[in-house]
């Protein structure tokens, strides 16, 4: 079956196209792996295919779409040519923002930011706080909003100095699994860093920023998802809800009845 499906790219233009798969699941699968976030993909023939809802269902998924394509107009992820080349070019060592899960042994320390150890770089130790969707990864308390005078200093340099293609993580394939997907996801930030400025949309600092407001997006839709769900007793809610996560990146929400 045909589908459309609509995107925006790093400028804030919106684009559209179509393809040919076997289901709405499918096209979002294979842009994902091109380095797309669609914000719309509906079946061209206007079948039921579109998977449309009505009632209350329908306004939940509303929202949903609304806040993230908000989101995908705050800070554009791999797209652009640069991104989505670099992501076929060694898809090895270059991975979208995703949830990292392992070894509590080893999450612990990531999820509070200890990463001194796996990324020397204070550079990268400042991207690998944005990692993950929805959450910062860093110590308890830590506001990463607060860029003082010595960081914007660091990260400015880092950004001369360190930004570059060659200068990226290499990847030990002999590595534990987090800690490979932690570099994979920070070389990708790089990419995306390098995209942004390379294109004059802005400094490392308002880059900073947009990590930031990215970041408080997907804490927005997951926390107003979260509240939604409280009363909701429709599994089939409950799926399209999580769907809607996914697609995001973001973790899932369990559902208590099961």
């Amino acid at each position: 079956m045909k589908y459309t499906y609509a995107y925006k790219t790093s400028d804030g233009a919106r684009h559209e196209a179509a393809m040919e798969a076997g289901s709405r699941d499918a096209v979002f699968a294979d842009l994902r792996a091109r380095g797309i976030k669609a914000i719309k993909v509906v079946a061209a023939d206007g079948s039921k295919a579109n998977g449309e809802v009505r009632g209350v269902r329908g306004r939940v998924v509303a929202v949903i779409v609304v806040l993230a394509a908000a989101l995908v107009g705050g800070v554009a992820y791999f797209q652009g040519t640069r991104t989505g080349a670099a992501l076929a070019a060694n898809p090895a060592a270059v991975s979208p923002r995703h949830q990292i899960y392992g070894d509590p042994a080893i999450m612990e320390g990531l999820e509070r930011g200890d990463f001194a150890a796996v990324l020397p770089r204070v550079g990268d130790q400042m991207l690998a706080v944005f990692a993950q969707p929805g959450k910062l990864m860093c110590a308890k308390g830590a506001n990463p909003r607060l860029l003082d005078a010595t960081m914007e200093a660091a990260f400015a340099a880092y950004a001369k100095d360190e930004l570059s293609a060659e200068h990226d993580i290499a990847i030990d394939s002999g590595e534990a699994r987090e800690l490979r997907e932690l570099k994979q996801i920070v070389n990708g930030i790089r990419e995306e860093m390098r995209y942004y400025l390379a294109n004059g949309n802005g400094t490392p600092r308002s880059f900073w920023r947009r990590l930031n407001e990215r970041t408080a997006q997907e804490m927005q839709i997951y926390e107003r998802t979260r509240r939604e769900l409280e009363k909701e007793t429709s599994e089939e809610v409950w799926e399209q809800k999580n769907d809607a996560l996914r697609r995001l990146g973001l973790r899932t929400i369990a559902n208590p009845s099961e």
